[in-house]
């Protein structure tokens, strides 16, 4: 996913003074969202970002984390509108200033930053997540489940908020809870492609309920605008495996 750390500090040097309300709209909008971590950080390659051939090869594309995404992840069926939290003082310029400290892998930076935002504003659901994924990338997992499930409660909506509780839950061998987990996303957004991969995993390669993976990956692959390849293999191996 394209890093979003120079679209967001462009703004404060491209935009002249009589368009900043119209930046400050985008920044709000990013507020109630997330930004993605800088690529080879621990806690931003996807979850089929480095899968092998097959799912079912023995190994887990799912241990690295998904990566946080504007919204709630590519999906076919848009979440519904939810008004968006007024943006408070300070709250867009120290948003701005912790992704430039995320991208730069300065977590602990981000950390103060991102603890300040949500202490002040905690019905923004952008910061909880990328203040969770912060912890994932510094190896606290309960503080990084608590981030995540402050912005699920922020915005029941932020589908990346459920699929990093079901990755934590997962890694943790909580398997029910992992599956809970995608299934809320889908129940809020039920064209979430992440968490349809997600769930294909989990029931292939944790659970061995192989007719339902191979149906999220199915869906997975209807919700793509290009075909993925990795997915189609392990499509083939299950529909080879269950004589379909």
């Amino acid at each position: 996913m394209p890093t979003l750390k120079p679209f967001i500090s462009s703004l404060s040097r491209q935009v002249k003074p009589a368009a900043r309300a119209a930046a400050g709209l985008i920044v709000s909008v990013l507020l109630t969202a997330c930004v993605s971590l800088p690529s080879g950080s621990p806690a931003a390659t996807s979850s089929a970002s480095s899968a092998p051939a097959s799912a079912g090869a023995g190994n887990d594309p799912s241990d690295q984390r998904a990566a946080a995404s504007v919204g709630s992840g590519n999906t076919s069926i848009a979440p519904p509108v939810v008004p968006v939290p007024e943006i408070r003082g300070s709250t867009a310029d120290d948003f701005e200033a912790a992704v430039a400290h995320i991208q730069a892998g300065r977590f602990r930076e981000a950390e103060v930053i991102l603890l300040g935002i949500t202490s002040d504003q905690p019905e923004l659901a952008g910061p909880w997540i990328n203040l969770g994924q912060v912890y994932v990338a510094m190896e606290q997992p309960e503080e990084a489940r608590r981030a995540f499930e402050a912005a699920a409660a922020a915005n029941p909506y932020n589908c990346t908020a459920y699929n990093e509780l079901g990755l934590l839950a997962r890694q943790n061998g909580d398997f029910e809870a992992a599956e809970a987990h995608y299934l809320r996303c889908l129940e809020h957004v039920p064209g979430n492609d992440t968490a349809h991969l997600n769930l294909g995993i989990l029931y292939e390669l944790y659970l061995g309920r192989l007719p339902e993976a191979l149906a999220n990956y199915r869906q997975y692959q209807a919700l793509q605008g290009e075909e993925d390849r990795r997915v189609k293999g392990w499509v083939m191996d299950l529909e080879r495996r269950l004589g379909v």
